[in-house]
């Protein structure tokens, strides 16, 4: 594992303590080996079955808004599936890639386009949703603090490409009251699309 930085040790630490268990890490690389970042899994954390994971390292890059100065927080990422989807760790680091890349702020709301394709061979459910953590600690993931840096976690969710284009035209906040609505379990790789049928 990469010798990690006093800030990643912070950020492992915080999101240990939120996600319960005993951890695992392991370093995940892009394909060109030039990124990298490791990536915290605790099992049957949540629930028997189902696993907690969580980057390390992402909150080391600062995220620019449009005038090319510093996003007021920098952000980690974490996900909760079950523990036999061995590709949701992959899916995870290269969402976590795709913001290194680019460094622009992602906020909830967000979606990350295809990252599932990568690693499945046409995914029902191709892109990644990033909402505010609601799994872990009665849906309160709170802010990590250090030195002078915000450091918050958003939740990635699978999505279709139907939710994709009703999140870009409805956003975020639609979504997830339909979600709660209809009582979506997002840990359902072969679940139902959300009914849209309202915003017709």
């Amino acid at each position: 594992m990469i010798t990690q930085s006093a800030l990643c040790k912070a950020a492992a630490k915080h999101a240990l303590q939120v996600f319960g268990g005993s951890l695992k890490v392991q370093a995940y690389y892009d394909d060109s080996k030039s990124i990298s970042v490791d990536l915290l899994t605790t099992l049957d954390s949540l629930h028997v079955g189902v696993k907690s994971i969580g980057t390390i390292g992402l909150s080391e890059v600062p995220l620019l808004i449009d005038n090319g100065e510093e996003f007021a927080t920098r952000v980690e990422l974490c996900a909760g599936a079950l523990t036999e989807e061995i590709f949701w760790e992959k899916a995870v680091a290269s969402a976590a890639f795709h913001i290194k890349r680019h460094q622009r702020f992602v906020m909830p709301g967000d979606v990350i386009a295809n990252i599932f394709s990568d690693y499945m061979d046409k995914p029902k459910m191709p892109h990644i949703y990033l909402t505010i953590p609601f799994m872990w600690n009665d849906a309160h993931f709170p802010e990590l603090k250090y030195n002078s840096l915000k450091i918050n976690w958003l939740q990635c969710i699978s999505t279709y490409e139907e939710e994709r284009v009703f999140i870009e035209e409805f956003g975020g906040n639609a979504f997830d009251d339909l979600l709660s609505d209809q009582e979506i379990n997002t840990l359902n790789s072969n679940r139902a699309p959300v009914d849209l049928s309202r915003f017709a």
